[in-house]
């Protein structure tokens, strides 16, 4: 039986306060890539331009679900894709008109949003080598998978996102979320990845609120010391150490999975 693992990637595989793959998750990745019963996987929020800050462990992997689940890769061909449709984005456009909100619309290959202020930059900063433009019509000349918001505070994306019903909410940090159809989620791009692999132990692992259904649907989910989200620790069968501590190869060694 094959081992299949699914790794996210912003703070989980790439430390983005320092800007570094890790040394111990680098010498993982390399391990894991060299035997002939394991599989890996990238499962991330992010398009495929915005791998670039992982660029040299790409060719690890075979499989890329991309921007939380609406894209997927494997070795190198998409085999899913699912854009938003014009008209949800034209309704959140709509609804948050006036309530100063900044709206990110994000492509597979650029993102945009409707406008910039600091609330955009401090988000952007959380997520080392994401720079979008300003194009409040971006989403007419491209494909979307993904939207994001940016405010004061999270409880103000929160509470608008009871009125945006087509779109479940994902918060990454204290002020910005990804929104993106209820059904779309790594969990359901890590299945369409999967459609064809038969007789296999899948490992999950991650840090972040989108990660939770792919720790749920793993035979052995890991959340990363560092989450901020509780329900993703509750949901995981183990806790990895935090990404400062650089210890995820002792990790997985210590649980014999490596």
């Amino acid at each position: 039986m094959k081992t299949i693992i699914f790794f996210d990637v912003d703070n989980t595989v790439y430390n983005n306060s320092l800007g570094i793959i890790p040394d111990q998750t680098r010498r993982l990745l390399d391990e894991l890539s060299r035997k002939p019963d394991v599989v890996l996987g990238l499962a991330t929020g992010r398009g495929f331009k915005k791998l670039e800050i992982i660029a040299d462990v790409i060719p690890l992997f075979t499989y890329l679900v991309l921007i939380n689940g609406s894209v997927v890769y494997q070795n190198g061909k998409i085999i899913y894709n699912h854009p938003i449709e014009k008209k949800d984005i034209e309704e959140v456009l709509e609804i948050t008109k006036g309530n100063d909100f900044n709206v990110g619309m994000v492509g597979l290959e650029d993102e945009a949003v409707n406008y910039w202020d600091e609330r955009v930059g401090y988000g952007m900063k959380a997520l080392r080598g994401i720079f979008p433009k300003v194009d409040p019509d971006f989403y007419q000349k491209n494909p979307i998978y993904q939207l994001w918001m940016f405010a004061d505070h999270e409880d103000m994306i929160l509470d608008i996102a009871k009125k945006i019903t087509k779109f479940r909410v994902y918060p990454w940090h204290k002020g910005g979320a990804d929104f993106v159809y209820p059904f779309m989620n790594k969990a359901h791009g890590i299945e369409k990845a999967l459609e064809h692999e038969k007789d296999y132990r899948l490992i999950c692992i991650g840090d972040g609120a989108n990660d939770i259904q792919m720790i749920e649907m793993a035979d052995i989910g890991i959340a990363m010391n560092n989450t901020r989200f509780n329900e993703l620790k509750e949901k995981a069968d183990h806790v990895a150490p935090h990404i400062m501590e650089d210890q995820l190869y002792a990790f997985f060694e210590k649980l014999n999975l490596i």
